[in-house]
């Protein structure tokens, strides 16, 4: 199976790609899991905090998860980098 995550992510942010899941990760931190749900695919946003809460999103496939996953780090960026820094460190 092929992914399409071409766009590069900022400094600090990385995927962690599985057969049937991909996990959008914030300086080690996981804070977008994309994976089977029952006959469809599911975004889990895996972090809460000002501007951020968890939640999950429907999306048609595997790549369009991350995709997805992929606009909305964007557009909160610097309020998920503030609520990763006041976690403590992954293990």
């Amino acid at each position: 199976m092929s992914t399409r995550i071409s766009a590069p992510l900022p400094d600090g942010f990385s995927w962690r790609v599985e057969d049937q899941r991909r996990t959008l990760i914030c300086h080690g931190q996981p804070i977008v899991e994309i994976g089977p749900e029952r006959q469809g695919w599911m975004a889990r946003i895996l972090i809460s905090g000002k501007g951020i809460s968890q939640e999950q999103v429907a999306v048609r496939s595997l790549d369009a998860g991350a995709g997805w996953a992929a606009r909305w780090m964007m557009e909160r960026q610097t309020a998920l980098l503030r609520a990763v820094a006041e976690l403590p460190p992954a293990s």
